[in-house]
């Protein structure tokens, strides 16, 4: 019927993403470099998890409801919505094995390194257009990680040009590692335009609340830092031109509104919610 045929045209953009996926995936688990728990694909993105530490002792996982907090739901930590949590499931997340070292810059920038090379040569093809880009997260901060985060951006560029990686972060952060980030000359800022170079574009921070007793409530921060420090981290960062976006989850509870008049307030270029799966 014709209404089946627009159901089923309506579906497509999200099979053949979810198809273009799963064959990045195989690829990824394909390469000399790949061991579990230090990336992983979602929505043909590749995500790497420099580290499993992290300041908080909830993460934006649990704040997105039961269906996030459980483990062994399969899912992975940050699907953008509803949609996507159908399909990452075959993300092949995991976290780092207990005991296991975590990644170097060295093995990160080779995994990045080996699975553009594959997919350029392979019956996948190139990525083009479609490329997500590539985007530091895991079960931990990674910047909890800075280093090793900066040091694989600097690591890929000398052999790849064009490839943007973003930063998912809580913005947690003591000062020394603000100016390690801020200093570095892999981050990009202003409105240079650097699309060609490969290069830190963007950093996505987490706002789960838009006051500081709520805030501690849903992510019970760790070592002396919390709300003022991730408002700090955003208002330095946009002022030194970085292309700063805030989320929230869209929590029954949460008063979504104020937490994007904060964000914006602060410096963001943008603001996006995740949605609550209750």
């Amino acid at each position: 019927s014709a209404a089946r045929v627009n159901h089923s045209n309506a579906q497509c953009p999200r099979v053949c993403s979810s198809l273009r996926s799963l064959g990045m995936l195989g690829v990824l688990r394909s390469l000399p470099s790949f061991r579990p728990g230090i990336a992983y694909v979602i929505d043909k993105t590749l995500y790497l998890a420099p580290t499993a530490r992290s300041p908080a002792a909830n993460t934006m996982r649990s704040c997105r409801g039961p269906g996030f907090a459980n483990r062994d739901s399969g899912l992975a930590p940050l699907p953008a919505s509803r949609v996507s949590s159908e399909i990452v499931a075959d993300s092949d997340f995991e976290p780092l094995p207990a005991g296991a070292l975590e990644p170097s810059a060295e093995e990160l920038a080779t995994l990045v390194n080996e699975l553009y090379a594959a997919l350029s040569s392979g019956a996948t093809g190139g990525m083009g257009e479609s490329d997500g880009g590539i985007v530091f997260q895991g079960e931990g901060d990674p910047l909890e990680a800075a280093a090793v985060v900066l040091e694989t951006v600097g690591l890929v560029a000398q052999r790849r040009n064009g490839l943007a990686f973003r930063v998912n972060t809580l913005g947690l952060c003591d000062a020394a590692t603000v100016d390690l980030l801020l200093a570095s000359d892999v981050l990009a800022r202003g409105d240079d335009d650097r699309r060609r170079e490969t290069r830190l574009a963007s950093i996505s921070v987490f706002l789960p609340a838009a006051e500081s007793t709520q805030y501690a409530e849903l992510l019970q921060p760790r070592e002396g830092l919390g709300f003022s420090d991730v408002c700090a981290f955003v208002v330095q960062a946009a002022e030194a031109g970085v292309d700063i976006e805030c989320t929230t989850v869209a929590r029954p509870d949460v008063n979504v509104a104020a937490v994007e008049r904060l964000a914006m307030g602060l410096g963001a270029r943008s603001f996006r919610t995740r949605s609550w799966l209750g």
